[in-house]
């Protein structure tokens, strides 16, 4: 990814990237598909053999580590966007 400031300011940038994370995580909305998807993965522990259970886990860990990174990318992409239109509207006035 682009560097979008000085190198200080990623580590700032993703601590305020993980606090939005968590507050996104108290959502009703978010709360009530965690709890679907929690008694469905009950579910699937239930009705599938060990290895396909853990073949599954596998699968949802390398999708959430790639949502993930989509995620910080369009948020850092989001950011730069933003930084770039306040400059060219400061070179407005």
């Amino acid at each position: 990814m682009n560097q979008i400031g000085p190198e200080w300011i990623k580590p700032a940038f993703d601590q305020r990237f993980n606090e939005r994370a968590r507050q996104a995580g108290r959502q009703m909305e978010i709360e009530r598909l965690q709890n679907r998807q929690r008694k469905l993965e009950k579910m699937l522990k239930n009705q599938l053999s060990e290895a396909q259970y853990e073949l599954f886990l596998e699968w949802e860990e390398i999708l959430n580590y790639r949502s993930t990174l989509e995620k910080e990318w369009l948020y850092f992409a989001g950011l730069k966007d933003g930084m770039q239109l306040l400059k060219e509207l400061n070179n407005l006035s």
